[in-house]
């Protein structure tokens, strides 16, 4: 083959253009050059009581790592100056006075910072030691504990929730140079009993247990001196004098070694690069014309659906539930529904419209559940309220599903406005679309209606009745009625393609109330295990943008009317005759 200016096809080209996002997911795949060694491994599968649960200390240094320096994995990962989680951990028990006085707790909310009267920095990091002596922090921290202590119930605004956030890191912090937080030494005949810590083993004189606190001393001095060796061999006679304590009551070693695994391999992150690169494929086959490239980027998204569902999957198995009890959850699982629904249009339409839609909102999920701060990919135990999984998985998987499909029609939505804008002649790829969007909005209504009807259900055997006009409720409610609009609109003729893709973008903002805002704005109601608090620039930025394009598309479709409308004479002018 020629190797002049020629001999670079499209295809090529395309290949070339792609070569530095397939090095950055090369980067992002492979682990961080961090120094803990394969001698920390038996220490990452020794279980904890911690949070209500049992879980390996590895899940334990990552939620403390992530909680202490506010690192997410998609911005430098859960490191803590360099160190893997792990090997911090073990860094605090061995000079707890350095780590103490170490800037490294990250305060970024602005609000604490300004009641609090704390000092300015720019990488808003503090120690711990400047945190727990100041005054105007420590007083912040006691008017939200006096407020609780005269309510137990009392709501708290962003600010004081930040602030009591706060104060739990530092006391879990405070617990592991201690050795308070770290409950490690199983119940020896309750599973359910309250754990020790290794606090706890200094007013124990039993044989096992000064074993278990003599290995514990072995495996400090010899991460002190830097001898590996001796590292690895306390830590591997440690977790097993540990699991040997109690057999009845320490959890199988799969089930840690399952949950230190999912932590290791992060599969939505390689999902999300599986989406990424089906998803510029996919969209890349479109102006070229090229088959191959279509291929290859559908085989990627079901690359990266397997992923998804094996991650999901895994959750699962771990947590024993079903995975959409907090934001995080509730984000990663629409966006596999969106894709699941996807692919069904796809396999009954062979179009690529709905695979492209949903791969690039895919993709844009799971890098916010990847980075944002306050979706929190902590496994945690279930609220009481929520523990009748048989309601929990009928209603709450059926509404998400709903607000998957409304995500896929808000995809679709924006292709028909960017065929609108920048193809308006396609106008029967523009109908097509438009009846591809029609069935989406349709099963997501179905859905909605369903879930809403079932949450109903679940609150007259939670809460002793059917409805309330609790906002969540209200929220549902009006999300629906701005959907059967959307779609009695569409049956009568009141609105055609133009109308839906613009009522699919304005009822996801509905949605995007009943999901989000009720939560994280409002925060009432009797859902108030689901609350929290931040998010506003990135979900006020997903608002705005969304404003500019329905203003944008209502201008471009006033202007293109008025041309369409015959001229009116100037009063006193005579027509020609015709």
């Amino acid at each position: 083959m020629p190797r002049g200016p020629c001999w670079r096809t499209k295809s090529g080209s395309l290949a070339m253009k792609l070569r530095p996002l397939m090095l950055l997911a090369a980067v992002l795949v492979l682990p961080s050059p961090l120094r803990a060694g394969p001698e920390l491994g038996p220490l990452r599968t020794i279980a904890i009581q911690d949070g209500g649960r049992l879980k390996p200390l590895d899940t334990f240094a990552r939620e403390t790592a992530r909680r202490v320096s506010g690192a997410v994995p998609f911005t430098g990962g859960e490191s803590v100056r360099g160190l893997d989680p792990m090997e911090w951990l073990l860094a605090m028990m061995a000079d707890p006075a350095r780590w103490r006085q170490e800037p490294i707790v990250k305060v970024s909310h602005a609000g604490v910072r300004a009641s609090a009267g704390l000092p300015p920095k720019a990488d808003q990091r503090y120690s711990f030691a400047e945190l727990t002596t100041h005054a105007g922090f420590l007083a912040a921290a006691d008017k939200v504990h006096e407020k609780l202590r005269q309510d137990r119930e009392a709501k708290l605004d962003p600010v004081e929730r930040e602030v009591s956030s706060l104060y739990d890191t530092l006391a879990v912090m405070a617990g592991i140079f201690s050795g308070e937080a770290l409950r490690i030494v199983p119940h020896p005949t309750d599973k359910n009993g309250a754990w020790f810590s290794l606090a706890d083993l200094d007013n124990v004189a039993q044989p096992p247990i000064q074993r278990i606190k003599t290995l514990t001393a072995a495996l400090i001095a010899a991460y002190q001196s830097d001898d590996r060796a001796s590292l690895g061999a306390a830590a591997s006679a440690l977790s097993r004098r540990l699991a040997e304590l109690a057999p009845a009551t320490y959890p199988p070693a799969k089930e840690l070694g399952v949950e230190v695994q999912y932590n290791r391999i992060k599969p939505f992150r390689l999902a999300w690069i599986a989406y990424l690169f089906g998803f510029l494929l996919l969209l890349a086959s479109f102006p070229l014309g090229a088959r191959w490239a279509g291929r290859t980027g559908l085989g990627l998204v079901l690359l990266g659906f397997a992923l998804h569902a094996c991650g999901m999957g895994l959750r699962v198995y771990i947590s024993g539930r079903p995975p959409v009890t907090n934001m995080y959850e509730s984000v990663v699982w629409v966006a596999w529904g969106a894709m699941l629904f996807a692919l069904v249009f796809e396999a009954v339409y062979k179009a690529r419209y709905f695979a492209v839609a949903a791969a690039g909102l895919a993709t844009l999920c799971l890098i916010l559940a990847d980075n944002v701060p306050i979706l929190d990919g902590s496994i945690e135990p279930l609220v009481p309220v929520l523990r009748d999984n048989m309601w929990l998985t009928v209603h709450v998987l059926t509404i998400t599903l709903g607000y998957a499909a409304f995500l896929l029609a808000m995809g679709l939505g924006h292709v028909n406005l960017g065929l609108y804008f920048f193809a308006p002649g396609k106008t029967a790829l523009f109908k097509t679309l438009s009846l591809f969007l029609y069935r989406a909005l349709q099963v997501g209504t179905l859905l909605l209606a369903t879930g809403t009807m079932l949450g109903g259900v679940w609150a007259s055997y939670s809460w002793g009745r059917f409805w309330g006009w609790d906002p969540k409720e209200t929220w549902a409610f009006i999300a629906l009625l701005g959907y059967l609009a959307i779609l009695h609109s569409r049956f009568v003729g009141w609105i055609r393609e133009f109308g839906m893709a613009v009522g699919s973008i304005l009822g996801f903002l509905l949605v995007l109330m009943a999901w989000y805002g009720v939560n994280f704005v409002l925060g009432t109601g009797l859902h108030s295990y689901g609350f929290g608090s931040g998010g506003y620039v990135y979900v006020g930025g997903f608002v705005a943008f969304e404003v500019l394009v329905i203003v944008a598309a209502l201008l471009r479709r006033r202007a293109e009317e008025a041309k369409k409308r015959p001229e009116v004479p100037a009063p006193g002018k005579l027509q020609p005759a015709s």
